[in-house]
This record gives C-alpha cells, sequence and structure tokens, in this order.
C-alpha cells in the first residue's frame, strides 16, 4: 500500500514523502481493516508534522499522518460484532492513527457504520471536527450554564469547518452564536451558508464594537477562539467578568499573549482538545457524538462543501491549499484504489 510519512519534524514540504508499505496485518481481537477512501485535511495534522504536539518518533522509523476518514470494511478481527461491522461496509473511524495510508486498523469501537445517502466527501468531515465541536458546547455549559441562551457565544474562525459545527449544534439546542472571520469575503461567504448567523469581519476597524452591538451591548459569557496569538488581548475585553475564553487551536504563529486586566476579572482560559475525548468522555457519550455528527451531514450537506480533493500522491498541493487564507471549504486527500 501507499502511505505519506515522516521520519523527522519539520516543514511538510520538506519532511513528508510518499512509500510503498506491506499491507497491515490481518485484524486482530476487536480491530476492524479499512481500505480508506477519503480523509480531511486538519490544521492540526501539519502541527503534529511541525513537532508541535510532543509526539516522539519511534527509533529508526516513521509516523504516518492523520487519524480519522472514511472508508470501506475489507475484514473483521474476531470479536467483533458482525452484526454492527462487516466487510462491505462504509465506515467512518476517529482516532485511528494513520488515515494517510491506503489501509489502516483500527479498533473496532471507534468504527461507524455510515447511511447510503452521506457521501463519502461528506462523512470525511464528520470525525475531529464535529468531536470538538461538541466538546466546545459542552465546555461552555460548564464554563457559563446559559451561555448562549440570551448572550450569545462568540465563534473566532467561524468560517471553519470545526466552527461549522459548532453553529449548527448550537442552533440544534437553541443557542446563539456571533461568527468573526478575517475579511469581508469571507464574512459574506459565512453570512450566505448560514443566514441567521450575525458575522463580523476583524478586518474593519470597528469589529468590536460590531460583537458589542451583536451582544445587545452586555459583556459576553464565552468566546471559542483556534487562532490564539496577540488577538487574544483584542478579545478579552469583550468577556465579563467571571468569562470564558476557550482554546482550541494556535492558527497564529505567534504565541499568545495574556492581558493582566484578565486577572483581577477571573477570566478564564481553557483548553478544549479533542485528543482528550477517549479520555474524557464515557463510550455512551462517543457514541452519541458521532450519531450526532451523522445527523448533521444528512441533514445540512449543504453547509460541508468541499473546495478541492486531492488524490493521495497529491498531498504535497492539498498542504500548499489548506494553508492559503480565505478558504471556504474542506480539502481532502483520495485514494484512487
Amino acid at each position: 500500500m501507499k502511505a505519506i510519512v515522516f521520519a523527522r519534524f519539520g516543514e511538510p514540504e520538506k519532511v513528508l514523502e510518499m512509500k510503498t508499505l506491506p499491507d497491515p496485518t490481518p485484524p486482530g481481537l476487536g480491530e476492524v481493516l479499512i481500505r480508506v477512501t477519503k480523509r480531511q485535511l486538519h490544521p492540526g495534522n501539519l502541527m503534529m508534522v511541525r513537532g508541535m504536539f510532543q509526539i516522539p518518533l519511534p527509533a529508526n522509523g516513521f509516523l504516518i499522518p492523520g487519524a480519522d476518514g472514511v472508508g470501506i470494511v475489507e475484514a473483521v478481527g474476531e470479536g467483533v460484532d458482525a452484526a454492527r461491522v462487516k466487510p462491505g461496509m462504509r465506515v467512518i473511524f476517529n482516532p485511528s492513527p494513520g488515515a494517510w495510508a491506503e489501509r489502516l486498523k483500527a479498533p473496532a469501537e471507534l468504527v461507524t457504520p455510515i447511511p447510503d445517502d452521506l457521501p463519502d466527501a461528506i462523512a470525511a468531515q464528520m470525525g475531529p471536527n464535529a468531536v470538538i465541536a461538541l466538546m466546545l458546547l459542552r465546555a461552555a455549559q460548564r464554563a457559563a450554564p446559559d451561555a448562549g441562551r440570551e448572550i450569545p457565544i462568540l465563534l473566532n474562525a467561524a468560517g471553519s469547518s470545526v466552527a461549522r459545527f459548532v453553529t449548527i449544534a448550537a442552533q440544534r439546542r437553541g443557542l446563539n452564536v456571533v461568527g468573526a472571520v478575517r475579511s469581508a469575503k469571507g464574512a459574506k461567504a459565512l453570512s450566505d451558508r448560514f443566514p441567521d448567523l450575525p458575522v463580523v469581519s476583524t478586518a474593519d476597524p470597528d469589529w468590536l464594537d460590531q460583537v458589542r452591538h451583536a451582544a445587545g451591548a452586555r459583556p459576553l459569557q464565552v468566546v471559542m477562539d483556534p487562532v490564539g496569538g496577540a488577538m487574544v488581548s483584542e478579545i478579552v475585553p469583550l468577556l465579563g467578568d467571571g468569562g470564558a475564553l476557550l482554546l482550541y487551536g494556535a492558527m497564529a504563529p505567534d504565541p499568545v499573549i495574556f492581558p493582566m486586566s484578565a486577572v483581577p476579572r477571573e477570566i478564564m482560559f481553557a483548553g478544549v482538545s479533542s485528543s482528550r475525548w477517549m479520555h474524557n468522555t464515557s463510550a455512551e457519550q462517543r457514541r452519541e457524538d458521532v450519531g450526532e455528527a451523522i445527523e448533521i451531514g444528512r441533514g445540512a450537506p449543504e453547509k460541508f462543501e468541499v473546495e478541492a480533493d486531492y488524490d493521495l500522491a497529491q498531498f504535497a498541493n492539498a498542504i500548499e491549499h489548506i494553508e492559503r487564507e480565505n478558504r471556504h471549504g474542506a480539502v481532502l486527500l483520495s485514494s484512487d484504489l
């Protein structure tokens, strides 16, 4: 099988390469062998390649990026419930390392069959995007039980795949959200996608006042931010005393600057990471999360457009694409087997 691998950390265009590897061994107890058809590129994939997650490299070996995607079951090991997962089924998997390969083995509990009316291109976006979105909403509720009821939640980088899930899941719960994006073009695209969503462009000099207006001149309770960097200092004054800034990424190249004004106001800074989903979430809740993701994908496929779909061999082009500014859709890697 072909796989994208790296044996040292660094810039993706310098350290990633395609190799031909042996196919995985037959699935063991509780395992499923999957032929991967599509996987979405995430900023976190590139952060991993750049060594930002402090994941050790195996001695004299390599790692395969990616941990989620969609594919077809080729074989199942002993102990797998054949009524739930069997060869020939289309499934999504998350998290199962090695998704940037043509085949992988995954624990059956992390594999979910998908309905025929959910296309691969949509299903490929249902993994960590949905997980982090639902984790963010639960974190918001812990920080402020009535967040989004009367005072909206501010969602920075609101045009991202995760943010689209947050917006839809929030609306399903009757919660209000205000979206912030970095350009007028992006604001228009997001408004076209979500006509009822208040959207501001952070390129506008008065964008903070626009957020305050959308919140009815009331301090915010919760902000969700995957950007970080110096922008944090701009966002914090929007929060009321005891408010929460939920950080779930580091898209900005500069370090986060925590303003001292947040200390006497007891502003809470909390990280939210999909990597904690397996550790901090019950199996029942994980099943509910995946089920809701599939419902959202089936019910609103138009919200999850694909901007580009590259063959696995074109991974360098896909990486260049995902790092462009003002993207408005997912970037996928597909295996043509």
